[in-house]
């Protein structure tokens, strides 16, 4: 009842393929199941990297696995790279990591052993240091890098084929500067009972593409399918694209920037934006997806 199963899904994408095929069951054994089986999940994945769904985002405090200023107990010291200060997990059910907002709150242990230190560090360079520039509601990406990190892999109760981020030899991890640090990410949202219907159709059209060739015995006519639900599933990104760049309220500001200052007030600790040692060059982007391209610097 509603079509909010996956067998529901599948026999669109077998209808949208050209197929005279009813679907008992997502599970029957039929070829045409196995073959969208195989499709459904990667589908899945790659559309949700595609575009900023509102139903998939998530925000989430992120699993501190090292800090390289040695402040922090119980986690190592040892951050990969050394080029930043504090090393996160991969959150599990993450499959695209949208942004870390910065965290203004004081942290004044955390100096990285090595730096130079002045003869008094308490003593402020000017007043309001540490303060976000327009007030603590408006957010601000801050750098991070996602390596894959041998040392620390995870216990081997946690060893799993299927869990995202982990392997038996390390783990995806999350490099930054922010302490305290949540993730803002897409999640991996299987249940179409929560998908908005642009999803939905975008998802139809993307299997039905790649399922297409496989399923007809006309290749010429499933390759001519696959085309054509190939250009539906990229108008349908392109569409879910301009509406979250035009629903979102979060670059929309009446203030003027003035980068001087953003770094002045905030201590020199986030660098120049926009340079290496500045505040988000590596966050916001869509993965291309059926020819509809790859944006960089995109919105949250």
């Amino acid at each position: 009842m509603g079509g909010y199963l996956p067998t529901d899904v599948i026999q669109q994408c077998i209808d949208a393929a050209g197929v005279d095929y009813l679907l008992g069951d997502i599970e029957d054994g039929s070829r045409q199941s196995q073959v969208c089986l195989r499709a459904y999940q990667e589908c899945i994945k790659q559309l949700l990297r595609a575009a900023p769904w509102d139903f998939a985002r998530r925000q989430a405090p992120l699993t501190l696995l090292a800090d390289g200023s040695g402040n922090t107990p119980n986690v190592g010291k040892v951050v990969y790279g050394n080029q930043f200060t504090y090393e996160y997990a991969w959150p599990i059910d993450a499959v695209k990591l949208r942004y870390i907002p910065r965290n203004y709150l004081p942290n004044p242990g955390a100096t990285v052993q090595g730096n130079i230190v002045p003869p008094n560090n308490q003593a402020p360079i000017m007043t309001g240091l540490g303060q976000p520039p327009y007030g603590p509601k408006r957010i601000q990406p801050a750098r991070f890098l996602i390596t894959n990190d041998f040392n620390y892999p995870p216990p081997p109760d946690q060893i799993s084929w299927e869990t995202q981020g982990l392997s038996p030899q390390g783990r995806v991890v999350i490099l930054t500067d922010v302490a305290n640090a949540t993730a803002v990410y897409t999640y991996l949202a299987l249940y179409p009972s929560i998908w908005d219907s642009l999803f939905r159709a975008a998802l139809v059209a993307y299997i039905a593409s790649e399922v297409a060739l496989p399923l007809h015995t006309d290749k010429a006519l499933g390759r001519s399918i696959a085309t054509d639900q190939r250009e539906i599933a990229k108008a349908k990104i392109m569409q879910a694209r301009a509406i979250a760049a035009n629903e979102s309220g979060m670059k929309n500001t009446s203030d003027i920037r003035v980068d001087w200052l953003d770094v002045r007030r905030d201590g020199g600790r986030w660098g120049w934006p926009g340079r290496d040692g500045g505040g988000g060059e590596f966050w916001g982007s869509y993965d291309d997806c059926c020819g509809a391209g790859v944006v960089a610097g995109a919105a949250f």
